[in-house]
């Protein structure tokens, strides 16, 4: 019986896939939009979007498909990744509420 019960309970494992390569634009700068050739327009859209979500979907995992699916670049999904768990950070700090107040 354990054996059935480990062919019904496998996780689903993650696939090399080789077509997702980071692609450095400018390595002279330490801004990573500009290192991963962002720009101004495409990272506001970025932020945006990542704000959206976050405020629009009811956990993590779907507001990742969400931002993903919206991304053209694989520097487009590692810029927004860590911009969304920025502001998840930001959300459940509790000194945000406090900061909002001061304007910060």
């Amino acid at each position: 019986m354990k054996v059935l019960g480990k062919l019904f309970n496998r996780k689903k494992k993650l696939v090399n896939s080789p077509e997702l390569k980071i692609c450095i634009i400018d390595d002279t700068t330490s801004d990573l939009w500009t290192t991963f050739g962002i720009t101004d327009k495409r990272r506001d859209e970025i932020v945006d979007l990542c704000k959206k979500t976050l405020h629009d979907s009811d956990s993590k995992s779907e507001c990742y498909v969400r931002i993903v699916d919206q991304c053209k670049h694989v520097n487009e999904v590692v810029t927004a990744t860590i911009i969304f768990e920025r502001m998840c950070d930001r959300e459940n700090d509790p000194l945000s509420g406090l900061m909002k107040l001061f304007g910060q």
